[in-house]
């Protein structure tokens, strides 16, 4: 491993413009979610190809990561933050003036390249100029964030739809990540991050580390069952309450806002919880002890299990970039992009193969399947609970 100086350390005001781009980011991201049953009716299409929206965007989430990796070679992370964010920002102007569908789908498609650019950068410039002791707290906030963009951003476009329409919405995450653009001049001048060749070979050995993959792998897990409940909810709640407008589908994200605040108190709950491998493991063991409440054709049971899988994501949401991070002996891009493209794979066929389970067996088969996934999980924590960081 190469030698390299240390970074500056973070100010202040430079991590809340990252934490403002990270939010503008995230809102773009899943905020179209709860539209999906108004972009059916408008084009014409079926729920399926509707929820191509979501699968679509997040998909290159896993691929993309790596691949930018080998930029964050050659540029420094300030760079790549602006010139992606800029992109973003021109194709969500874009998407709020598409006529056809597939011009929709394509777009979402470029937003999926090029949000990942964003979220590696801003992981990269945090964990570089973060102190070791401060570490876990900024990835903590940092991650914290990202729920509340995901969260606000799809309770936001619930609203914004019932009122202008869902073209309206597109153009609002436009001037988000616009927001963030003059705002980015402010960070620190730096070279590139790396001075090691970011090759495959690399990304076997941060694989390759003793107990590693295992532990990456609970989060991924998580968010493959936790991005199929937050899918099917538009449409699970259309089918039990017919007339139910936008604004009452992005209500639908309030209980899972509320309980993203929690990552707020994140240190004080790990020292509730005695460290962070228990902590993770109670937010698995929440996961499971919500799923149950799916079975009811309830819109009430319907927001309880949202409310429940929601507090165990922050749990574990909140917690382990910052144990994997200091687990790794690898170099900080290397080891987010792989955590990166391991966790938006997982996401993007959660939004996809789970819907399927449902629309083809029904919803006692959709909860076993849950129920599976988050069992490997709860064995998985077991296997890193004696972990020592």
């Amino acid at each position: 491993m190469s030698m390299r100086s240390p970074a500056p350390s973070l100010g202040k005001v430079e991590f809340l413009v990252l934490l403002w781009t990270t939010f503008a980011a995230f809102a773009a991201l899943y905020g179209p979610q709860p539209l999906l049953p108004v972009i059916q009716q408008h084009f014409g299409v079926g729920s399926q190809s509707a929820s191509l929206l979501m699968t679509l965007a997040i998909l290159p989430l896993g691929l993309a990561p790596v691949c930018y990796g080998y930029i964050l070679n050659m540029c420094s992370t300030r760079r790549l933050l602006q010139l992606t964010t800029a992109l973003c920002a021109l194709v969500l102007l874009a998407a709020s003036f598409t006529t056809a569908f597939w011009q929709l789908l394509a777009l979402r498609t470029l937003t999926g390249l090029l949000v990942p650019a964003i979220l590696l950068a801003l992981m990269t410039h945090i964990s570089l100029h973060s102190r070791q002791e401060s570490l876990q707290r900024a990835m903590a906030i940092y991650t914290t964030t990202t729920m509340f963009g995901a969260f606000l951003g799809r309770i936001g476009s619930g609203f914004i739809t019932s009122w202008l329409g869902w073209q309206a919405a597109f153009l609002t995450y436009a001037l988000l990540l616009g927001s963030a653009l003059p705002c980015l001049l402010l960070l620190q001048r730096t070279r590139s991050t790396q001075h090691d060749v970011f090759s495959p070979a690399h990304l076997l050995g941060v694989l390759r580390q003793p107990g590693l993959l295992l532990l990456m792998l609970i989060g991924p897990l998580c968010i493959f069952a936790h991005a199929s409940v937050l899918n099917l909810a538009p449409f699970r709640m259309r089918e039990l309450l017919p007339d139910a407008g936008s604004w009452a589908t992005g209500l639908l994200y309030v209980p899972a806002f509320i309980c993203s605040l929690l990552g707020i108190f994140s240190k004080k709950i790990m020292r509730l919880l005695h460290g962070e491998m228990r902590t993770i493991r109670c937010g698995v063991l929440l996961f499971l002890a919500s799923v149950p409440s799916l079975l009811p054709s309830s819109p009430l049971s319907l927001l309880l299990a949202i409310f429940g899988m929601t507090t165990g994501f922050v749990l574990v949401y909140t917690t382990l970039p910052g144990v994997v991070n200091r687990m790794s002996l690898a170099e900080k891009n290397m080891t987010n992009g792989v955590y990166l493209s391991v966790y938006y794979t997982f996401s993007a066929l959660g939004t996809w193969l789970p819907v399927m389970v449902y629309s083809h067996f029904g919803i006692v088969s959709y909860v076993l399947c849950l129920t599976g996934v988050f069992a490997l999980a709860l064995s998985l924590v077991r296997k890193n609970l004696t972990i020592s960081l």
